[in-house]
């Protein structure tokens, strides 16, 4: 779950706890999603000055970060940004959640 979102409105929870489901709150804004074994996350943290250039602004970082993405999937699909998701062709498969502080990005 993204940070602010409230268990109540978010998770059914008779049968997460019923099924011992594990409910994950994440440091980040973003919606909840459903994650199994084959799910990766990924997350930078690092203070402003360690990518150089960068401004520390939501687009700013977006473009940064589907710069460094289109390097690593280029090669499986037409990787692309759409709005503040990563996609192949016109399907979505991952999105970015962007916490921003004082003197940290991530």
């Amino acid at each position: 779950m993204g940070i602010s979102g409230r268990v109540l409105e978010l998770v059914e929870t008779e049968p997460v706890l019923r099924d011992r489901v594990p409910v994950v709150r994440r440091f980040s804004g973003g919606g909840t999603v459903i994650v199994d074994q084959g799910t990766v996350f990924v997350t930078f943290i690092c203070n402003r000055s360690a990518v150089e250039g960068l401004q520390p602004f939501p687009r700013d970082i977006m473009s940064w970060s589907g710069q460094l993405y289109g390097e690593v999937f280029g090669r499986y699909g037409e990787f692309h940004l759409r709005e503040n998701d990563y996609a192949f062709s016109h399907r979505k498969f991952g999105g970015n959640a962007q916490s921003i502080t004082k003197k940290s990005l991530g």
